[in-house]
């Protein structure tokens, strides 16, 4: 055998053996890809069940908001009432001032009534006094026998007249300022005692309304402790989601990647068989030049009249040269960047932040601005067509979708309003709305913050949109 043919069989054999062997790597491969698409639908599952979770959180949220809101009402009906009382109770307080004040000028009176009083009661005392000692049938008879004249007679009878006609005047004004006194003094009485039952029954009312109102603001706190909580946990649920999503859009770009690689491999192994097929083409071609050849020659050989049996031999025919072995593909470049013209403008307005480092305007640190801000407002578009990998909400982003656009690319749009256009797993096309400008999450105004990732990282946008 010369050294051609073991060349050539030496270069068949590695080939072969190189063929034999790629399929346990492109299964291998294939069995990563299956892991990372079971890893990639367990994530996919988490994020539905926090999807759950945060809708959940959302309307127990409501629910607690619309009862902390009708608590609130009640607790304004009940201070309106407390103030209506309150005024009542000034109101009553006036009129018992007032009557304080009538009571004291009626009890003036009553003392000038009762002086007058007393003054009568001495006055008809020495009167009784005067009729006791000097008002016997002898006295009078004295007095008759006394008279000097008919004259003085009837002047004297004229004086114990009017004496008695005084006296029946006095008892007449005394009973009377008796009785008036008694009236004036029961009708104070009355209404003091009256208006002090109101204003007691209204200060009743109003301490039962603010135990009311205490109970009701005990209530709203807890309400509200409640709705923070919730909140909490709504906002623990969406970072979870959020970092949940970033591993899936990890995972997604690892998938796509290893399909590459496989594709490449199986594009490479169809390569070789296809050589290999060539070559051994090539080699039943020269085997079937070379037999016919020697034929040839020895049908001349037979038919040659003067050769005796022992002239030579026709040479047998040489090995086929032993073809080269295919060359092994080379490894398929990195994507290179894609240019401006491929990419359009998300939003409208103008550009109020660059990549790059900076002064944080919030928390006043420098660190790195890590995309392009848009000032303005209006709807925002995809800048190239792709897959929504996340249409959610974050503490930081705010309402914020992040779109894959294939080969490790992906963008991400920030501080939306509420109201977003697409959702998780939708295709877009270049152009199209997948949301509104708004300021949520860490936002100082109307804004978009837009991003272009590249195989993870961040990159400064105007490498591929042209602003």
């Amino acid at each position: 055998m010369n050294k051609k043919k073991v060349l050539s069989i030496l270069s068949s054999t590695a080939i072969l053996f190189s063929l034999a062997s790629t399929p346990f790597t492109v299964n291998a491969d294939n069995g990563r890809v299956a892991e990372l698409e079971q890893e990639q639908k367990e994530l996919q599952q988490k994020s539905n069940n926090l999807s759950d979770g945060i809708n959940e959180a959302e309307k127990t949220m409501s629910s607690l908001d619309t009862e902390r809101q009708g608590l609130m009402d009640e607790i304004t009906e009940i201070q309106e009432n407390i103030s209506d009382l309150i005024g009542n109770i000034e109101e009553q307080q006036e009129e018992l001032e007032r009557l304080e004040d009538e009571i004291e000028k009626l009890n003036e009176e009553i003392e000038i009534l009762e002086e007058k009083i007393n003054e009568r009661d001495k006055v008809l005392a020495a009167q009784a006094r005067g009729l006791q000692t000097g008002g016997s049938p002898e006295n009078l008879v004295d007095l008759v026998l006394t008279a000097e004249s008919l004259t003085d007679l009837i002047g004297k009878i004229e004086v114990v007249n009017l004496v008695v006609k005084n006296n029946n005047t006095i008892m007449e004004e005394q009973i009377s300022d008796q009785e008036q006194v008694k009236e004036h003094k029961e009708s104070v009485d009355l209404a003091k005692t009256k208006t002090i039952a109101v204003k007691e029954s209204l200060e009743a009312d109003r301490s039962n309304l603010e135990t009311e109102k205490e109970s009701l603001d005990g209530k709203v706190q807890i309400v509200s402790e409640k709705y923070n909580l919730t909140a909490a946990e709504k906002d623990s649920l969406l970072s979870n989601q959020s970092q949940i999503q970033s591993e899936a859009s990890r995972l997604q770009n690892e998938i796509a990647a290893e399909k590459e690689k496989i594709a490449a491999e199986e594009k490479r192994i169809a390569d070789a068989k296809a050589a290999e097929a060539a070559k051994e083409a090539e080699k039943a071609k020269e085997a079937e030049r070379a037999r016919a050849k020697a034929e040839e020659k020895n049908n001349v050989a037979t038919s040659s009249s003067g050769q005796s049996a022992s002239s030579s031999k026709p040479s047998a025919p040489s090995a086929p040269s032993t073809p080269s072995a295919p060359s092994t593909p080379s490894t398929p470049s990195a994507p290179s960047t894609p240019s401006a013209s491929g990419w359009g403008r998300p939003a409208n307005g103008y550009v109020t932040s660059e990549f790059g480092y900076r002064i944080h305007p919030i928390y006043g640190t420098r660190r790195l601005h890590g995309g392009i801000d848009i000032g303005g407002g209006g709807p925002i578009r995809a800048a190239k067509s792709g897959q929504v990998v996340i249409a959610g909400y974050s503490p930081s982003w705010g309402n914020y979708v992040t779109i894959d656009h294939g080969g490790g690319i992906t963008t991400l749009y920030a501080h939306m309003t509420p109201s977003l256009q697409v959702s998780a797993g939708q295709s877009v096309s270049q152009g199209q709305q997948i949301g509104t400008m708004g300021t949520t999450g860490s936002s100082t105004g109307v804004h978009l913050h837009f991003e272009v990732h590249q195989n993870g990282s961040r990159v400064n946008p105007r490498n591929y949109v042209n602003f």
